[in-house]
């Protein structure tokens, strides 16, 4: 229900991408709970996918307002980013994905990995910490979950697995909002 309630939301405060996002991710919550994880991947690779499409979608506006050159800076910063996430990728096709049963659940695996690492990175070239903080919470939402499901049960890995998947939602929704809110001390100025 909370992210059904976001993606509500969503369609009135939001890109449609996001919006579609949301969806996407609300039906993998509802495949989920029925034990369907195939069918819970996919509706979230599927999400993914319109992140991406929303990051760079950005991404192009935001050339379009500069020159288009990168400097030495952005270089440096987009190779961090680029080596973090092939880190994240590394553990999951080290450890995770050679866990998952073979044939179609191992390469479904192999294929969200690759589709939720390009969110998480697209997420960290816009150089906001709110998107990256909540991509980076969606990634570690779901290697607790593959760890719990496929190498070995992880302890309270219900808590973890959904507060940091509903904190990474909330985060890139209200990041993705057009409306700015006044800073909370600022508000008590007189």
């Amino acid at each position: 229900f909370p992210v059904g309630t976001l993606f509500m939301a969503s369609l009135w405060l939001t890109r449609w991408e996001i919006s579609l996002a949301l969806l996407f991710s609300a039906l993998g919550d509802i495949a989920g709970g029925c034990g369907e994880i195939l069918l819970q991947m996919g509706a979230f690779a599927i999400g993914h996918i319109f992140y991406i499409l929303f990051f760079v979608r950005r991404d192009f506006e935001k050339v379009d307002k500069r020159d288009g050159k990168v400097s030495r800076r952005g270089v440096v910063q987009i190779s961090v980013f680029t080596l973090c996430v092939l880190a994240v990728l590394a553990v999951a096709f080290a450890l995770v994905v050679p866990s998952m049963p073979q044939g179609v659940m191992r390469v479904a695996g192999g294929g969200y990995a690759l589709i939720i690492c390009g969110m998480f990175l697209m997420a960290l070239l816009q150089r906001s910490s709110l998107y990256a903080l909540g991509a980076a919470l969606f990634v570690i939402s779901d290697l607790i979950l593959a760890w719990n499901l496929f190498v070995e049960p992880v302890d309270g890995a219900g808590a973890m697995i959904m507060v940091t998947y509903y904190l990474a939602q909330w985060l890139i929704f209200v990041r993705a909002t057009p409306y700015e809110v006044a800073h909370p001390v600022r508000l008590l100025r007189f």
